[in-house]
């Protein structure tokens, strides 16, 4: 009977033995707790760190449609109704080093001009760091001076070169003194818009182009800047000089104005004129200005006007209205009188364009 009654035992323990070790197993299988996106607000509105590292990310972008009237403002040519669409995706990736902040952004494009003319490219890719920037984006002596006015077809009259590889230091920040120093190759194809020469190609040829710049911005929308490059394929200078205004929270003015060595050249192919990277317009100078106006707290009044040597004027006038927030539509009305090598008359035309950041 006591032989019988110890098994009875060991067999009872082992059982709740089994069970705890088996209870054991299945709470050792559970999934691990989720790791869930963390915001970081260490680089502005926007960023989270990409999971199990310290760099911070931001994914933006727009979607716009353009519908255009009308006479073409670059050429003069009947518009009919000619519609363009574009999808932007961006990437921003931001952490911080023992140098400073590390930052590498990407921007990718795709273009729909009409059914048949789709064109997805990378318009941006660059690294920086303490100052420093190496990839491909626009020219610097484009965004240097913040391009021209807030207008849609601010470029009838053209002031830079087409996006490139590039390397270049900045000192200093966007309010007070800073000065900008750099190479660029000046590479690809340039569609200047009119005859008689449809396009052009630009580049470095055995040394990239030079470019370097002077700002001094005492407070936001008001300074002067300058930005000069030496094309080394043409072997001319050109710069531009560019003062804001911002009279107060309403109201604010820009002019700029260019100029390039040898326009005149016959240093191309067969004696042809060699363009200058970086005087696309018409003549050795040309100059620019504009407004805008705050209407109210969704809409504002823009304008801008041009003028190129060889003879060609352009004026635009837009309002960029609010609809709601990271919606916009921007209705713009564009008047053209060529002048030189653009030919003679008038084009009157315009474009409406909505568009949705996020």
């Amino acid at each position: 009977m006591a032989i019988r009654t110890l098994l009875l035992c060991t067999g009872a323990a082992l059982m709740v033995s089994t069970a705890a070790r088996a209870a054991d197993a299945i709470v050792a299988a559970e999934p691990e707790p989720m790791e869930y996106v963390r915001v970081c607000d260490a680089f502005g509105k926007g960023y989270f760190y990409i999971p199990g590292t310290e760099t911070c990310l931001k994914i933006g972008g727009y979607v716009r449609f353009d519908s255009n009237y009308g006479e073409d403002p670059y050429s003069g040519e009947s518009n009919g109704w000619d519609a363009f669409t574009r999808g932007t995706i961006t990437l921003d990736a931001r952490s911080d080093t023992e140098f400073g902040a590390l930052r590498s952004f990407i921007e990718l494009r795709s273009d729909v001009d009409n059914i048949t003319d789709t064109n997805t490219y990378l318009n941006a890719a660059y690294i920086e760091i303490v100052g420093f920037r190496a990839g491909y984006a626009d020219s610097r002596y484009d965004t240097w001076l913040n391009s021209a006015g807030n207008i849609i077809n601010d470029d009838v009259v053209d002031y830079t070169g087409d996006r490139t590889n590039q390397v270049s230091y900045v000192y200093g920040g966007d309010v007070g003194f800073s000065a900008l120093i750099g190479l660029e190759e000046g590479a690809g194809s340039y569609d200047t818009g009119f005859a008689p020469v449809p396009s052009v190609s630009y580049h470095g040829d055995e040394f990239p182009h030079v470019i370097g710049g002077l700002r001094y911005y005492p407070q936001e929308g008001t300074g002067i800047a300058f930005i000069g490059g030496y094309d080394t394929n043409a072997e001319a200078f050109a710069g531009k000089l560019r003062a804001d205004v911002k009279f107060n929270d309403v109201f604010s003015v820009f002019l700029m104005g260019g100029y390039q060595s040898d326009w005149d050249n016959d240093n191309g192919p067969g004696g042809t004129r060699q363009l200058n990277y970086y005087g696309p317009w018409l003549g050795d100078w040309a100059a620019w200005g504009g407004f805008s106006a705050q209407l109210s707290e969704k809409a504002s009044l823009n304008g801008q006007a041009a003028y190129e040597e060889d003879g060609t004027f352009a004026a635009a006038l837009n309002v960029e209205y609010m609809v709601t927030e990271m919606l916009k539509v921007q209705p713009e009305i564009n008047y053209t009188e060529f002048g030189g090598e653009r030919g003679n008359g008038s084009a009157l035309g315009g474009t409406v364009r909505l568009q949705r950041n996020f």
